[in-house]
């Protein structure tokens, strides 16, 4: 027969393996962050998509020479192509976080891959942009003459330095999934 001491002694091993309730409920939180950050970079990849496409076709109304109509239509699809990869990547990459064991890690895991690549998506599509767009701005100071005015600034300027700024974030993100990633490589391998 069991004494009241190896019971106590017993109970105090079964429940020193388990997680503590506050820690369970930090992540959870953390999964279900997890999970709305994974679904705000699905709605940053189209909408990364949809503008890049506004761009080219705005352009496009304006284009100058049949050089510039053919690169930008040759832009318009890469841009279509890569979204299109994209999408399917994300499915398959939010398809293996069903791990009910690890949901954490694996939706962290899920989660860092699918910011690196919306950073790569981000970098191929403001390539695919300049592309295009260096040609026909090009060919408007050509016709528009060059400098600083307002034109110059809205059509020019201003975009190149949203899209300097929006790679420089993308290169952080991608930076701090990779980081996250290691670290996550890391922690599975110590268990």
């Amino acid at each position: 027969m069991m004494t009241r001491g190896e019971w106590v002694e017993w109970e105090q091993l079964w429940q020193s393996d388990r997680t503590s309730v506050e820690r369970l409920e930090e992540l959870i939180g953390r999964t279900r962050r997890a999970r709305r950050s994974l679904e705000l970079l699905r709605v940053l990849s189209t909408a990364v998509a949809v503008v890049a496409l506004v761009v080219v076709v705005a352009a496009l109304r304006h284009a100058g020479n049949p050089f510039e109509m053919t690169l930008g239509v040759v832009v318009g699809i890469g841009i279509a192509v890569v979204w299109t990869m994209d999408v399917a990547n994300q499915r398959h990459a939010t398809a293996k976080v069903e791990a009910p064991i690890e949901e954490y890690a694996a939706m962290r895991r899920a989660l860092c891959v699918r910011q690196d690549r919306f950073a790569r998506l981000a970098w191929i599509v403001t390539a695919l942009d300049l592309a295009f767009l260096i040609p026909w701005w090009i060919g408007g100071i050509k016709v528009h003459g060059g400098g600083f005015h307002a034109a110059q600034l809205l059509t020019m300027w201003a975009p190149l330095t949203l899209m300097g700024a929006f790679v420089w974030w993308t290169i952080r993100l991608r930076r701090q999934a990779r980081a996250e990633l290691a670290r996550l490589a890391t922690a599975d391998a110590t268990v």
